[in-house]
């Protein structure tokens, strides 16, 4: 009538009740129709007790992939006791009236005359105030039923409940095969009958073969990279998800179909719960780098951009952050305290840190590059002595291609601390020129000069209102008078600055010309010193002759 209704655990006496009861009921279910039974009532009505089994038992320190298998063994294990040992009458089992203080407080535990076998109090939780079997006993059932085996049954026992329960295979067709195979095969050996060892050696090398295939074709077909096609790179994604679901089907045929128990399944059953972490792990990384590949294949941006080593770095950092959570979580799941697994990423951080600081100062030199963005994939910077075109910016490096046709690599650390001019970045090309004029230039073609240029640079290619052009007598020399001029390209294309460079250059000088004015040549002096002979003696070295001329 109310199937909702969870066994009643309220005292040592309800308790024991329930317990025995489902058991009881699950024992005959099975036995009538088997593990896979093809009645929908059937089926129901034996998860129905199996579930208040459990609810009898306090599996709060068994880790969570082990407390259904640990749960069920400890059942059979308990009832075949139950079966053996006598135990008090009815009215001898505490009912919680007898569990009850004066106080109104409850008795903390009771455990049955002449065992070991005990229910306890839970205490916090939303199970407080009830009685289920102690931690201690689900965890030593198997080790009283050894105790035990000896013993015979009693009447109304249900006679090899735990024989049946863990060497019956999970399916009908199993069992007829099984059936047909020599009895030798069902003799139990280690805890496991021999047709289960062999079934579970043909099972995990099958699943071994199929991982290995898995690897290498998920492997082949993402080699290369985003580069190699992305269409082709994202499908790969489909060869860790498969990997996945492997071990997490070899748990269920060892546990379900093959009924492997006891510290066998517990070991197999951990080491596989293990590779599907670490198969989802490499599941959320592999999803983190190409979400990265693409958004930075996107349109809108350039592969080798800044923008587009931001997206990668984004997506597979927090990919990296999906995939500890995964881990803490899956280790928690497993039984790993939360404490133990944070201390083992501190000491695994910190050795890691120390082993390799260059490469983490050159991944903190590529986020701060990343975030500033001093320069972009295509513009031309100076570094240091380098003068080049940006090619790459990755995680370790920054490649540029110098004006000499050579490759710079350049650590993101060096560059994320010294001093980069972006010359990509220019508004305008700024030239600055002096022309030498005569120290013996009137006053009248010095004017001129000045005013020649003034004209030739009115109006000039390239100019910008805001930046007019700068003409001026600037210094007098020792052998020169010096004009300075000073114009503004607009915009800053380099070759068509160098053409209208050569035509004003050109126009100065056909003006000048034209007009009488002219260029100064550089003057020098030369110094003659008589040398004095090897002896030592020789005429007395004469006064140094200066000569003046102009450069040739």
């Amino acid at each position: 009538m109310y199937p909702l209704l969870p066994a009643d655990i309220s005292s040592p006496r309800a308790t024991l009740n329930s317990f025995v009861g489902n058991c009881e009921i699950a024992y005959e279910l099975l036995k009538e129709n088997g593990r896979d039974s093809a009645d929908a009532q059937s089926r129901m009505e034996v998860q129905e007790a199996i579930r208040n089994i459990k609810h009898c038992m306090n599996l709060s320190e068994v880790a969570d992939f082990r407390r259904d298998n640990s749960a069920k063994e400890a059942a059979v294990a308990l009832k075949e006791v139950f079966d053996r040992i006598k135990l008090p009458a009815e009215k001898n089992i505490p009912d919680l009236k007898a569990m009850t203080h004066e106080d109104g407080s409850l008795l903390p535990r009771w455990t049955i005359p002449n065992t070991e076998i005990t229910f306890q109090l839970i205490t916090d939780g939303p199970l407080e105030g009830v009685y289920q079997f102690s931690p201690a006993t689900v965890a030593r059932a198997g080790e009283f039923l050894q105790r035990v085996e000896h013993l015979p049954y009693k009447k109304g026992a249900t006679e090899g409940f735990a024989t049946s329960y863990l060497t019956s295979p999970g399916s009908k067709r199993l069992a007829e095969l099984i059936d047909q195979l020599p009895s030798s095969m069902q003799e139990r050996n280690n805890g496991q009958a021999m047709w289960q060892w062999i079934g579970l050696g043909v099972v995990l090398s099958l699943a071994a073969i199929l991982m290995a295939l898995i690897y290498y074709m998920g492997r082949r077909v993402s080699r290369g990279g985003a580069s190699a096609g992305l269409t082709k790179y994202v499908l790969g994604l489909a060869f860790p998800i498969m990997a996945v679901f492997v071990p997490i089907k070899v748990i269920h045929v060892i546990s379900d179909q093959l009924v492997i128990s006891g510290m066998t399944l517990h070991i197999i059953k951990f080491n596989l719960s293990l590779l599907t972490l670490f198969c989802s792990m490499v599941v959320v990384l592999s999803i983190g780098r190409r979400v990265g590949e693409v958004i930075a294949s996107a349109s809108s941006m350039k592969s080798q951009s800044i923008d587009a080593q931001l997206a990668r770095m984004m997506s597979r950092l927090l990919g990296f952050i999906f995939a500890m959570v995964l881990l803490l979580q899956g280790g928690q799941h497993l039984g790993i305290p939360l404490s133990s697994l944070l201390a083992g990423a501190g000491v695994a951080g910190a050795a890691l840190a120390l082993s390799a600081q260059d490469v983490l100062k050159n991944i903190f030199g590529s986020i701060m590059l990343i975030m500033d963005k001093p320069f972009v994939v295509g513009e031309r910077i100076k570094v240091r002595h380098y003068d080049g075109v940006v090619e790459e910016v990755g995680l370790r490096s920054t490649r540029l291609r110098l004006l000499n046709g050579h490759q710079a690599i350049i650590p993101n650390e060096d560059m994320a601390r010294t001093d980069i001019e972006n010359i990509g970045r220019r508004p305008f090309i700024r030239r600055i020129t002096d022309i030498p004029l005569s120290v013996s230039i009137s006053s009248a073609k010095a004017k001129k000069a000045v005013e020649i240029v003034q004209e030739l640079l009115k109006d000039h290619e390239g100019l910008n209102p805001d930046f007019p052009p700068r003409v001026w007598l600037n210094n007098f020399e020792r052998d020169h008078l010096e004009l300075r001029i000073i114009y503004w390209y607009h915009p800053p294309e380099y070759w068509e600055f160098t053409e209208h460079a050569d035509l004003v250059n050109r126009q100065i000088l056909e003006a000048f010309e034209a007009e009488g004015i002219a260029i100064a040549l550089p003057a020098f002096i030369t110094h003659l010193k008589e040398s004095i002979s090897r002896s030592g003696e020789g005429d007395k070295p004469s006064a140094p002759i200066t000569q003046k001329g102009e450069a040739k």
